[in-house]
């Protein structure tokens, strides 16, 4: 009865959602939405949410690097190309450098000789100015009969002091080496006699000088080694920042921190990537030991441990949008079951876009619509599969009134009766956000699995999917993260580290050499009773 009324309650709260249910739930008017209201859970899920993103720890940040290492690559070598490019484009500099030692005239008394070195301490400070002024330039100009103007020149010229000393070191730099150095000779000859003129008359002051300009063919800029490791520092340092607010702004759910904050429930398993599932789907039945074969049976083990006097046996498999992988799990869940040695049915009430049977290479004509309209019994339209353990019960004709149907009493007493004669029954439904199908059906069984897309499917699409079960006190059982990337799964600490990486450079001994070998074998090797599998991407 707390059935019956929670399922009446569902079609009655959902209008929206009915609404849609007539049409192909491939309009996703309704999965685009982002309602912050319908985000926010009893929990404040979507206020958790925000909490995390502004939190950013090393393991984030590791994280980032490992996903987003091109980043880091593309930055580094922008930062050098635009480095050296900057270098070529710039016009190089040489400098000449020369050393004028300033002296009073020798005593040979000892104060008089401290006085004078005293005296030329305080005094050649103020010969900088003198130095890097116009007038001095002007005479080197007339000197150099150079096509430059006094201040052209002067700005070419820089002096310091060295320290605690009487030595001025004259540096001039220019775009030819040959002129920096006959500049720099130049300012040294025409200094010295300049300051002889203006000390003439109150100390005998001396300039010599103790280092001559030479021409120096190195170009003091641009700096190559020097632009290059600061071009590939800045470069590394975009790349990383670039990377960091990608991950910041991934509003995806990727970790099982992002399906805890959003559902309030735990991963329970997660399918590695695996291009087999595009093609075969039912992988656990073909390949026993690829790495997505060992994540279902993962999945079930921790299934059958969720409660180990009463485990769930009616589980309903959905997901939150189309596309996230709910009917590969759906299937090789049941197969999973099915291979431990329990009797599994998979019901195909995915109505308005079945799949069950495609993959698994049934007949899709009569079945479930059928048995619920009264037109068929439930013996004649359950197929077998496999080795007997597991049967399937497909879909029939898409009736007009899908989420009627399946919350109707006659599929609340279907699934009583599936309960009584199997010990695990599968439902792969349409996914929860579109239409109430999977949502009418969750209240009737005992547990539902939400299967999430790692990288694809948006947190606020995986936290409304979660409070609509919320909403009508709907058990779910836990999250399978479908399609993790290798790196992702080892960053993360999932996936399976014994005995099942796949060994690129080499056979199984028992596995066909070439097509035409291969071919051979899967002409001859007896199927599973009636074994296949459809194209297309899994839904």
């Amino acid at each position: 009865m707390k059935r019956s009324e929670s399922s009446r309650s569902v079609m009655n709260q959902e209008v929206c959602l009915s609404n849609t249910a007539q049409s192909h739930y491939s309009h996703t008017c309704l999965v685009t939405r982002c309602d912050v209201q319908a985000v926010r859970g009893p929990d404040d899920r979507n206020g958790l949410l925000l909490e995390r993103g502004l939190q950013l720890d090393l393991k984030d940040v590791l994280q980032a690097v490992r996903s987003g290492w091109w980043w880091l690559v593309t930055g580094l070598l922008v930062g050098l190309a635009a480095a050296g490019l900057l270098s070529w484009l710039t016009t190089p500099l040489y400098s000449s450098s020369t050393q004028l030692f300033v002296a009073v005239a020798g005593s040979t008394d000892t104060s008089a000789a401290q006085a004078g070195n005293l005296f030329s301490q305080q005094r050649v400070t103020s010969y900088v100015p003198l130095l890097t002024g116009k007038s001095l330039a002007g005479e080197v100009v007339d000197e150099l009969d150079l096509d430059l103007t006094p201040g052209q020149v002067a700005d070419k010229v820089s002096a310091e002091v060295l320290p605690e000393s009487v030595v001025v070191q004259v540096t001039v730099t220019d775009t030819s080496a040959e002129r920096a150095q006959a500049i720099a000779a130049a300012m040294g000859r025409r200094f010295s006699e300049r300051v002889t003129e203006l000390e003439a008359d109150v100390t005998a002051v001396r300039v010599t000088t103790t280092e001559q300009a030479e021409v120096n063919p190195e170009p003091v800029s641009p700096a190559m080694n020097r632009n290059l490791a600061l071009g590939g520092v800045l470069g590394l340092l975009i790349g990383l920042g670039l990377t960091l607010l990608r991950s910041r702004l991934d509003n995806t759910v990727k970790t099982g921190d992002d399906v805890q904050t959003l559902t309030g429930a735990g991963v329970i398993g997660t399918v590695l990537e695996d291009p087999k599932l595009d093609d075969e789907h039912v992988v656990t039945a073909r390949d026993g030991h690829s790495l997505s074969s060992e994540s279902f049976r993962a999945i079930r083990t921790n299934l059958q441990f969720l409660n180990v006097d009463s485990p769930p046996k009616v589980i309903v498999v959905t997901s939150s949008v189309p596309g996230e992988g709910k009917s590969t799990l759906a299937v090789n869940l049941g197969t999973a079951l099915a291979q431990s040695g329990s009797r599994v049915i998979l019901v195909e009430a995915d109505l308005r876009r079945p799949r069950v049977t495609r993959y698994m290479g049934l007949v899709s004509g009569a079945g479930l619509t059928n048995v619920l309209a009264g037109t068929a019994d439930l013996a004649e339209v359950t197929q077998p599969w496999g080795d007997g353990k597991l049967s399937v019960l497909a879909a029939g004709p898409m009736p007009p009134n899908p989420s009627e149907l399946l919350g109707s009493e006659h599929m609340r007493a279907l699934l009583e009766e599936l309960r009584q004669e199997h010990d695990f029954v599968v439902i792969d439904t349409p996914p929860l956000l579109p239409v109430t199908d999977a949502a009418v059906l969750s209240v009737a069984a005992d547990g539902c699995l939400i299967t999430t897309r790692h990288g694809v499917t948006r947190r606020e699409q995986l936290a409304e999917a979660s409070s609509v079960l919320a909403r009508i006190d709907a058990r779910l059982l836990g999250v399978v993260l479908n399609r993790v990337p290798q790196s992702a799964a080892i960053a993360r600490g999932y996936g399976y580290g014994y005995g099942y990486a796949p060994d690129a450079g080499r056979m199984s001994v028992a596995e066909p050499r070439g097509r035409a070998a291969r071919r051979r074998a899967r002409a001859v090797e007896p199927p599973p009773s009636q074994h296949g599998s459809g194209g297309g991407a899994s839904s």
